[in-house]
């Protein structure tokens, strides 16, 4: 799919979802994750394009390392990795450009493997990093969490709803 679609799908899908109430904090912790993310600058997003090379990762934090590499997943860029997330750096836009629907179009292995990666981990912890990069990855590791939550939340909402029917 072309970024321009990316962006056309994701916005879309995020204007859906900002109009629709949810029942539970699913929704807003999601909004709230989604709008740090957005909001994250050029100059912010750009930490990471330091960590193209290949012994990047060895120099970071284990969730660190984790949240870069699950971003690569919703991108899906290949290989997955620390490397591959400071290509993906390189346009601050494209790579903020992730929605709900990201998640949509992923695999349910990759969903599992995003879960089981970043599901333990603290966001804070990530923060208070002495690294450029915890900001960002602190910010990656909240909208991860945030979307699988909301994602778990609708789909156990569409069980119930196709139960009752």
């Amino acid at each position: 799919m072309a970024a321009n679609d990316k962006r056309a799908t994701a916005d879309a899908f995020s204007e859906k979802l900002n109009a629709t109430p949810a029942g539970g904090d699913e929704a807003d912790r999601f909004r709230a994750a989604d709008d740090r993310l957005k909001a994250l600058s050029a100059a912010a997003i750009s930490t990471i394009r330091g960590l193209s090379g290949a012994d990047a990762e060895q120099d970071l934090p284990p969730e660190i390392v984790e949240a870069l590499t699950c971003w690569c997943f919703l991108h899906d860029e290949q290989p997955a990795s620390v490397a591959s997330c400071a290509k993906l750096a390189e346009d601050p836009d494209d790579f903020r450009l992730v929605g709900m629907s990201s998640l949509e179009y992923m695999p349910e292995e990759e969903l599992t493997e995003i879960s089981q990666r970043v599901g333990v981990l603290d966001p804070e912890v990530a923060r208070k990093r002495s690294v450029a990069v915890a900001e960002v990855a602190c910010a990656m590791i909240e909208w991860l969490q945030a979307a699988l939550a909301l994602r778990r939340w609708a789909q156990e909402q569409r069980a119930e709803q196709a139960e009752s029917s």
